[in-house]
């Protein structure tokens, strides 16, 4: 299993094109929705609770509550059979969110997501706690091709056990080591939490959306924060439901 060994599992072939359509439409028109606006910003703005633009795009960060429709056209046998495989039986779906951008959006930085929800305390801290086991993973399903002309990804591998510091500055868009990813639409990536990555700028016009979903084993440590949208979500698929059920809930 790739996520042991180098951080990341890429799952190709799971969306026909239909679907991926649905899913460019759906956050088209909750683009839409707040008026189109720009898909950066240099200084952050919030359209309303979890919808910001910043940098890195415009950011849903409980994409389910504005759009429940999706839940069902999320996730997949593959991609949730291989999620079990290194998070357990019991795992669950923490948060669902969306970002869109285009060819806008500069070099940021790079980053990782340890700590799910939380991993923007764990930066303002600047903490990074060993990981001796995998524990949490992003599930990212990316709707446009990636490539050299439309923004590859750059990842750094780590196996379970390596450190969690970065090796350079987060600001060099370069560094040592780094693998650049170029996927078709419709892949998912599989991330665990602490693999730092970086996103380059499109070199053409164009738009750029994803989907980020993070799950977690029953070993997490808790989080602060949650996604308000999973907790009255219903669904009759099965598959989701299956990653809801054992979901703590909130009142």
């Amino acid at each position: 299993m790739s996520l042991r060994t180098q951080g990341w599992q890429t799952l190709e072939g799971l969306y026909d094109e239909a679907a991926l359509a649905q899913l460019r439409d759906t956050l088209d028109a909750l683009h839409a929705r707040f008026g189109a606006p720009p898909l950066h910003a240099k200084e952050p703005v919030w359209l309303a609770d979890g919808v910001e633009i910043a940098g890195p795009g415009l950011a849903f960060y409980s994409l389910l509550g504005l759009a429940p429709e999706l839940g069902p056209r999320l996730f997949t046998d593959p991609a949730v059979d291989a999620l079990h495989e290194v998070l357990g039986d019991a795992m669950h779906l923490e948060l669902v969110g969306a970002v869109l951008s285009d060819e806008g959006r500069a070099f940021t930085e790079w980053e990782s997501h340890l700590g799910g929800i939380d991993d923007e305390r764990w930066r303002r801290a600047g903490k990074r706690p060993r990981q001796d086991a995998i524990r949490r993973v992003v599930h990212f399903l990316f709707l446009e091709d990636m490539g050299p002309e439309t923004g590859p990804w750059r990842v750094l591998p780590r196996a379970v056990g390596d450190p969690v510091d970065p090796p350079a500055s987060i600001h060099q868009p370069e560094w040592p080591g780094q693998v650049e990813l170029s996927l078709r639409a419709g892949t998912v990536l599989l991330l665990e939490e602490s693999v730092w990555h970086c996103v380059i700028p499109r070199l053409r016009p164009g738009r750029r959306r994803f989907i980020g979903a993070y799950f977690a084993s029953e070993h997490a440590a808790p989080t602060e924060g949650h996604d308000p949208s999973l907790d009255a979500l219903q669904t009759e698929q099965a598959l989701l439901r299956s990653v809801l059920a054992r979901r703590p809930r909130r009142s």
